[in-house]
């Protein structure tokens, strides 16, 4: 488990190379990554693809990577939940 000022040093990394690039393509490795989305994978890849990054936030131990597709509110928090 990394700690936390490793976790700031990627943050600081991602707000650098990620906030405000556009999501070019999206790949889903396992069908668990998607559960949660109750359109369904294709729903998913679809909403993220073309998305752009509008910060990189952490929470304790979390990265969370807001996206808006665009003048859009940014997307809900669960599809971009990374740990």
């Amino acid at each position: 488990m990394p700690e936390l000022p490793e976790v700031e040093v990627v943050r600081r990394g991602l707000v650098d190379h990620l906030v405000g690039r556009s999501v070019v393509t999206v790949e889903v490795l396992h069908p668990r990554a998607a559960r949660r989305h109750a359109a369904g994978e294709a729903d998913l890849i679809g909403q993220i693809t073309g998305a752009t990054v509008e910060s990189a936030q952490r929470r304790g131990k979390f990265l969370w990577l807001p996206l808006a597709r665009g003048g859009a509110p940014p997307m809900p928090r669960s599809w971009c939940t990374w740990a």
